[in-house]
């Protein structure tokens, strides 16, 4: 057996029972793909022998494809639902877009314990948020925010982003609620948004591994693998659906705090690998 052929045997049982995972909980519990994805693929990227260099941004580059894909497919249903808000996506495109693709830049020249360190704080934040506030719910609250301060909280929102491969949603849809945005609707704008931070994200990951080829595991575009996109986007979208309906029978405040300690131990995980 070829050393290509292990490869791919290990990679594929590992990444469809990492998308098989990461749709179920996707659907049950209404997080975003790439906070599941991103360690799992690192964790396994180790596991197989990748250098440690380069397994964060492989791991990342792929999270933010995979986003591309089901951040698409997601914003399009919420389009058509008239849920998106396409002035607000219009006014905040630009630095979006910049942010995403600076962020990206970073992560392709620092070391890769700063992604790590970055990722392990961050998801410390979100677990931390997940297990006392729960979900974002709609409320007569509104903030007036001056639209350079929106401009400049998306901005940061992509940054850190596109440093630890999510779409962003958790950050952004809280604001967009505290802005006074229903709920529906800012679950729609964020889905949007996720997609413009990851598809320039994913691009700009893509050109800066080309450098590191060799360095890479087979089946890469620069930071990207393709194997990667192959095996978790199926297993991903078939399982979302059982999340879905299990989640109308399920405490989901409850789950939402359970997998918050869950993310808690990943990102103490991470910390342990520095």
């Amino acid at each position: 057996m070829t050393p290509d052929t292990l490869f791919i045997m290990q990679m594929s049982i590992l990444l469809l029972a990492i998308g098989a995972v990461a749709g179920f909980l996707s659907g049950l519990l209404g997080v975003g793909g790439g906070i599941i994805f991103v360690p799992a693929l690192y964790f396994c990227l180790r596991a197989i022998g990748v250098d440690d260099s380069f397994a964060m941004r492989v791991a990342v580059g792929t999270s933010l494809s995979l986003i591309c894909v089901t951040g698409a497919t997601s914003a399009f249903a919420h389009w058509r639902r008239g849920s998106v808000d396409t002035e607000s996506l219009r006014r905040w495109v630009l630095p979006l877009v910049v942010s995403a693709v600076c962020g990206s830049l970073f992560a392709g020249v620092v070391n890769s314990h700063v992604l790590r360190i970055i990722f392990a704080c961050v998801t410390v934040v979100i677990s931390i948020y997940m297990f006392i506030m729960g979900a974002p719910k709609a409320s007569s609250f509104c903030l007036v925010i001056p639209v350079r301060v929106q401009k400049a909280v998306m901005a940061g929102i992509a940054l850190i982003s596109s440093l630890i491969g999510v779409g962003g949603a958790i950050m952004s849809v809280p604001f967009m609620v505290l802005m006074g945005y229903p709920m529906q609707r800012a679950a729609g704008t964020g889905a949007a948004l996720g997609l413009m931070i990851a598809l320039p994200g994913s691009v700009t990951y893509m050109i800066t591994g080309l450098f590191h080829l060799d360095e890479l595991p087979p089946y890469s575009v620069g930071y990207v693998n393709l194997l990667g996109l192959a095996m978790i986007i199926p297993s991903s979208v078939l399982l979302a659906p059982f999340g879905v309906q299990a989640s109308h029978s399920l405490p989901r405040d409850m789950l939402k705090r359970v997998f918050a300690v869950v993310l808690m131990i990943v990102s103490l995980r991470m910390f342990m690998t520095l």
